[in-house]
């Protein structure tokens, strides 16, 4: 018997939504809320909510095919995020590995972030 497949999503950017949205929302209004924020989970970009309470959160992403929503429910309490919500649509890009520390529940604060040693082409000359 094979094992469980395993769902191979490129996730090109990560952002975390920083105003509260309903989680009643169902898939559609979580990719409009996506969009709102300049995010589109169709060429790869994550997007996650967390509920008010923070006790859970919701990444939405996809691939050409489709969309993901991906639920994580925290048992043992809240989310160690202490997140702010503000009023206005908005969203902060956050790399990989914060997600994944955002999805094992972990508190994560990043005060500076290493430059990127790898020039654009348009540093090139």
């Amino acid at each position: 018997m094979a094992g469980p497949r395993m769902l191979a999503v490129k996730i090109r950017r990560v952002f975390l939504a920083q105003h509260r949205v309903d989680f009643r929302k169902g898939l559609d209004g979580l990719l409009a809320e996506s969009y709102r924020l300049g995010a589109d989970p169709y060429t790869g970009d994550c997007v996650v909510f967390v509920k008010k309470d923070q006790t859970q959160l919701r990444a939405l992403t996809g691939d050409s095919i489709g969309l993901y929503l991906v639920i994580r429910r925290f048992e043992g309490g809240r989310l160690r995020v202490l997140q702010t919500f503000v009023e206005r649509p908005t969203g902060t890009a956050i790399s990989t590995g914060e997600l994944s520390l955002l999805l094992e529940g972990a508190q994560f604060t990043v005060h500076k972030r290493a430059r990127s040693w790898r020039q654009t082409a348009q540093g090139i000359s």
